[in-house]
């Protein structure tokens, strides 16, 4: 097995993974039904329903009464000391969404401060520059783990400046203050981070709260039964979602595209032209194919081997063979029908047996994988080919596997490769003396590279 990284290419709609990382008003508190009106669930939602944005998969980190110290990686640092670091939760739910859709663009949302700026029992509120430390080591350490994502900073938003807390924490009109302050040092923290990954995001909705936090915020009883304005109610929820989105909206469309490929396991089934005969496997069109599009990569070549014989020094046949391949497979190419055709091997058993046969090698791929994308490559062309068993091969592979509506690549009529050729065969083919009909080498796969892959493209969902 063999697992690549590749970039992603362009797609005309847009999806993506965002993990939002917060406290109590990223996490919903309050909400009824915080699963549906939480900030995040509204901002994905927008998001969606925006031009050019196809789905937003999220996970709410969200995490009520939390600091910036609380999502540090290393718990040594939570100030105060023996708190619990939220980090790798953090980290488990975003590898969690990345391995259920390894294809998409991942952002991180974060507006944390609000707890940093209040007084409590066992610490001081955060100081702007610690703030801003902090929240460099998350984002380095999130970058770190997945350094193609990208981080949008959210200015805290506007609360009411006078409450005291069950627990013991104070907010004071010296607290709102703070907010301000931690905002301006979001430009040191683009500056201080990845070149590129990291940007300032919304700075409006804290004067909207400013504004509407009598219809748009809960009212609350502190701890000496005075009212006061901090979670944000279902309405004001989705008014923050919607200054979210817009400051995520720019970043995203910035991005990559979706690769639909990307992380897929795809497997090919054949013959020494599979196998790659006396050359690495790497040299391969095939193995170029998945590598350029960061797939999974398995080969099932097996040197002389047929679709429809069971021979004793090349093997069992590949009507048969399938079973030996991986279960969860995403794309199954079968490359063969040359050693089918050669010699009196179809004369033997005759066309409409080796149709049989690949019958049920075509019905046993669609039963054993339901959900995958199959497709066939005839063999190339030959010397006299039409009228030869060559050619009643693949013609046969046409008519059975297009009988199945499996796609078929005809390599022997429609390909850049000149088998007949001589000239063309030392410079394209493997061992350089013209000699060899079957076998491409680095060369020759990279000019067939595009051809097949063209075809593989077309039915690959976007």
């Amino acid at each position: 097995m063999t697992t690549i990284i590749a970039s992603m290419s362009v797609s005309a709609q847009q999806s993506a993974n965002i993990v939002f990382i917060g406290n109590s008003i990223t996490y919903g508190a309050l909400h009824q039904q915080r699963e549906q009106t939480a900030p995040p669930t509204q901002c994905a939602r927008w998001l969606s329903q925006q031009d050019d944005i196809d789905t937003v998969y999220y996970r709410n980190c969200g995490r009520s009464g939390r600091t910036t110290y609380h999502f540090l990686p290393n718990k040594d640092d939570v100030v105060p000391a023996g708190d619990k670091t939220y980090f790798g939760d953090v980290v488990s739910k975003t590898r969690e969404l990345v391995k259920a859709h390894p294809a998409l663009p991942l952002l991180f949302s974060i507006m944390l401060g609000t707890n940093d700026t209040v007084e409590r029992l066992h610490n001081k509120h955060t100081s702007p520059d610690d703030y801003a430390k902090n929240l460099c080591v998350i984002i380095d350490s999130l970058l770190t783990l997945w350094p193609d994502a990208h981080v949008v900073l959210n200015k805290p938003t506007w609360y009411y400046p006078d409450y005291h807390t069950k627990g013991g924490s104070v907010a004071s009109k010296k607290s709102l203050k703070l907010i301000g302050d931690y905002y301006k040092m979001f430009s040191r923290v683009v500056d201080r981070c990845k070149p590129g990954h990291v940007h300032v995001g919304d700075s409006e909705a804290y004067s909207y709260f400013e504004q509407h936090w009598r219809t748009d915020i809960f009212e609350e009883k502190d701890a000496r039964g005075k009212s006061y304005w901090l979670h944000p109610n279902e309405q004001g929820a989705r008014r923050l979602a919607e200054y979210w989105g817009k400051a995520l909206l720019p970043v995203l469309k910035s991005m990559p595209a979706v690769n639909p490929l990307k992380g897929k396991k795809i497997g090919f089934l054949g013959d020494s032209y599979v196998k790659n005969h006396r050359e690495p496997v790497e040299n391969t069109w095939h193995y170029k194919f998945a590598k350029k599009y960061g797939m999974e990569y398995y080969n099932y070549g097996r040197n002389g081997n047929c679709i429809a014989l069971d021979l004793k020094q090349w093997g069992t046949g590949m009507y048969k063979r399938y079973k030996e391949m991986r279960a969860d497979l995403d794309y199954v190419v079968v490359i063969a029908g040359h050693n089918d055709a050669s010699g009196n091997r179809i004369d033997s058993i005759g066309i409409d047996t080796f149709k049989e046969r690949l019958r049920i090698l075509c019905e046993g791929l669609i039963e054993k994988y339901p959900d995958a994308r199959l497709f066939f490559f005839t063999p190339w062309s030959c010397k006299d080919f039409v009228g030869s068993t060559r050619q009643q091969v693949v013609d046969a592979m046409l008519e059975v596997c297009g009988s199945y509506g499996i796609p078929v690549f005809d390599a022997a009529r429609r390909s850049n490769i000149f088998a007949t050729s001589e000239q063309f065969r030392k410079k394209y083919f493997q061992g350089g003396k013209g000699t060899d009909t079957a076998h491409l080498n680095a060369r020759g796969h990279d000019r067939f590279l595009p051809v097949a892959e063209s075809f593989i493209l077309q039915y690959v969902e976007q």
